[in-house]
């Protein structure tokens, strides 16, 4: 199925159109809308994430997007894109049995940092491990049980190595496979609202997965870098060890742009927020700059000073907050919540940044 039109955001009768039954006109416009909204997603991705999922693809059986390690996307790692009448699930799904094998030599090494990797995601993903039953002759699989089914918070260490350890046991025996799925959803309605701005929020998301891709991949993710030691300012340390996406919207101008950013628990806890490695040009001063002071204003309008830091090695552009504007953050936000900041350069010396909720 070829797009119809150009995409401009997942807007409502996109999912309300999986709600109907009989209603072929407005599913194919829903489903092109979809597949417009993986190509662009993909696109948009930073490049080793990018280069971890190079295809993009739309399941019209399934009704769902995806983006894949591999042109038979069930073949390896894969990302799905669910439109229901009331979410949006975005589900990371390795079913392979080939491919779960090596993911498993790679899980079973270090449970622990494996549970690290889960938690940085958040409250709001569960974990689906599945036991599923192969008919030796025909090849089909059917469902037998879930190993497990929750929320990722209700893991600790020993259940978490226990359920890979028995996980790791079965897939290797020939009558059954062990699917894991990770999934996470968002509000139809909040999707609907966000437009194109839709686009560097799942980007943002998608990124916090990339270390747990390379494991599913057997290989071992990267570390996060250790924070600096020693006498002096040192910068913040990035929230996260995975890299930093590109915004698919450059600002609209050298004066002013707009940016939603998806608030982690460490960004409310510490008082900063971040943007894309592109919008830091906008606030250098020179090209060895490192910081730039900005006028902060939050959602009552008081002004504070804060101040944009360069954090190495992508250049990525982070807002770090006064103390009262930190405050006003942990009381208006939790986690999971978006923030738009709005971004004017008064004059040479002066850039104002405007911070409110995502109405």
């Amino acid at each position: 199925m070829q797009p119809t039109e150009e995409f401009t955001g997942l807007g409502m009768p996109v999912f309300t159109a999986f709600g109907w039954a009989g209603e072929e006109a407005a599913q194919n416009y829903a489903l092109s809308q979809l597949e417009q909204f993986a190509a662009t997603l993909q696109a948009n991705l930073p490049v080793d994430l990018r280069n971890e999922l190079p295809v993009h693809g739309l399941s019209v059986a399934d009704r769902n997007a995806y983006l894949a390690a591999e042109e038979d996307a069930e073949s390896d790692v894969h990302i799905t894109f669910n439109v229901r009448p009331t979410s949006l699930e975005m589900q990371l799904a390795l079913t392979d049995k080939a491919a779960l094998n090596r993911a498993f030599k790679q899980l079973t090494k270090n449970p622990a940092s494996v549970l690290i990797l889960l938690q940085h995601l958040g409250p709001d993903w569960s974990l689906r491990v599945q036991q599923v039953q192969i008919d030796e002759e025909a090849g089909d699989q059917g469902h037998y049980q879930d190993l497990f089914k929750g929320e990722i918070s209700e893991l600790n260490e020993q259940s978490l190595t226990e359920l890979i350890e028995k996980a790791a046991y079965l897939n290797g025996e020939e009558q059954w496979a062990t699917p894991i799925y990770l999934s996470q959803r968002l509000p139809a309605e909040q999707a609907s609202a966000m437009g194109l701005a839709i686009i560097p929020v799942m980007t943002e998301r998608m990124q916090v997965l990339t270390p747990l891709i390379t494991v599913l991949r057997g290989r071992v993710a990267k570390k996060q870098a250790a924070p600096a030691s020693g006498k002096g300012e040192t910068k913040p340390a990035p929230s996260a060890p995975v890299v930093v996406p590109e915004q698919p919207e450059r600002p609209l101008s050298q004066e002013e742009f707009v940016y939603i950013s998806e608030l982690m628990p460490l960004h409310v806890r510490k008082g900063f927020i971040n943007m894309t490695p592109e919008y830091w040009p906008f606030f250098a001063i020179t090209a060895r700059s490192e910081s730039r002071p900005v006028t902060v204003i939050v959602g009552d309008g008081r002004l504070e000073e804060g101040a944009v830091w360069r954090l190495q090695p992508d250049d990525l552009a982070r807002l770090v907050l006064g103390p009262r504007a930190h405050h006003w953050l942990e009381d208006t936000f939790v986690a999971g919540d978006y923030v738009r900041m709005a971004v004017t350069k008064v004059d040479e010396s002066e850039i104002q940044i405007v911070l409110e909720p995502l109405s």
